[in-house]
């Protein structure tokens, strides 16, 4: 077990009020667990629903947070309230829990009211006292953007036992610092973030600071594995309609040369511009459908494979494919302009006397 003396809660409140004070900060916050942040997990038990065994007992992921985390990350509030200043060790311990956990684990029932007992996994010992459910909020993408969000706990930090088993207490003592501004101005963000230092080193200069970073700076890092994969995607995509376009372009010059001799008599039968055009182009459109509805099925079949590389996309959306295949016909016709013009361009006695 260890303690958490009063000096962290100081520090932290302390800090708080120099950050919200700073010219340009719209609001400040705390979490020990933000948005792609790794977070602890806990099992939990509801108060007055059968104790499941160990092994069923529900989890959930946990986090810190101060009064203003909502509104610095514009995390709507579904049902209840949020976490406030009133929410003290002194006063009823309070919990918001998000839509994920509602869903999973109140299904047919109302969250507000209820009230969990959290387990500090994987220590077999249980806070000193229940949380009440306060607030449901919207999910956030908390396992990363490649999976659904996970039932989710947020707790107020001013909420906390003074003993913590084991390395839980780094929860309480590690805090991330969330600062909303006013403006998106680098010059801003700058000195922001010397404020930042300075206002650390002025409370206590034993404190480490990591290097501060924008979220534009985290969701960058957070998403280059998918930026890099849908990059390299592209190029392929691009090689892939290159080729489709060069292979479209050579059948249906083969297809005119081919067929020179026919075009001819067709035009000195008195054939239309309009009917030799529909003529190479309804081969090339023929070609083109075939090979979309090929890829279509193909695609559909390798759902699993192209749902990792997507997000905020179903593999199956029917828009995206409808977009994709009109642009693909599209390609295909123009790809067939040239041969369409040259077989235009065929004059019939030569054409007649072609072998």
């Amino acid at each position: 077990m260890e303690n958490s003396t009063p000096n962290v809660d100081a520090f932290y409140r302390e800090l708080l009020q120099k950050l919200t004070a700073l010219p340009g900060v719209a609001s400040a916050s705390l979490a020990s667990a933000p948005p792609q942040g790794m977070a602890r997990e806990f099992g939990f038990t509801i108060l007055g629903h059968p104790v499941p065994s160990a092994e069923d007992r529900p989890r959930t992921g946990y986090g810190e947070v101060s009064a203003q985390y909502f509104e610095t990350l514009r995390i709507p509030l579904r049902k209840g309230r949020l976490l406030n200043e009133h929410d003290t060790a002194s006063s009823q311990w309070t919990v918001v829990i998000n839509e994920a956990l509602a869903r999973k684990y109140f299904p047919n029932e109302d969250p507000i009211g209820q009230q969990i007992r959290l387990r500090f996994e994987p220590y077999p010992i249980e806070e000193d006292r229940p949380r009440q459910i306060v607030g449901v909020v919207a999910d956030v993408k908390n396992a990363g953007l490649d999976h659904e969000s996970w039932p989710f706990v947020y707790v107020s930090s001013l909420q906390q036992q003074s003993v913590l088993p084991g390395g839980t207490i780094l929860v309480h003592t590690s805090q991330s610092i969330l600062l909303k501004l006013k403006s998106g101005d680098k010059g801003l963000e700058s000195q922001t973030f010397s404020a930042m230092r300075r206002g650390v080193a002025e409370i206590d200069p034993n404190i480490p600071l990591l290097d501060p970073m924008t979220l534009d700076g985290l969701r960058n890092l957070v998403i280059g594995d998918f930026r890099f994969y849908r990059n390299l995607l592209g190029l392929f995509a691009g090689i892939a309609l290159l080729l489709a376009v060069i292979g479209i372009y050579g059948v249906m010059s083969h297809f005119v040369s081919a067929r020179t001799r026919e075009i001819g008599i067709r035009m000195a039968l008195g054939a239309r511009t309009g009917d030799v055009l529909e003529m190479v182009g309804g081969v090339g459109l023929k070609l083109c459908a075939i090979g979309v509805a090929l890829g279509t099925v193909l695609a559909a079949g390798l759902t699993r494979l192209i749902a990792t590389f997507l997000y905020g996309v179903k593999p199956t959306d029917p828009t995206t494919y409808a977009i994709v295949g009109v642009g693909l016909v599209v390609v295909a016709l123009a790809a067939c302009l040239i041969p369409a013009h040259r077989a235009l361009k065929v004059d019939p006695m030569v054409a007649l006397r072609h072998e």
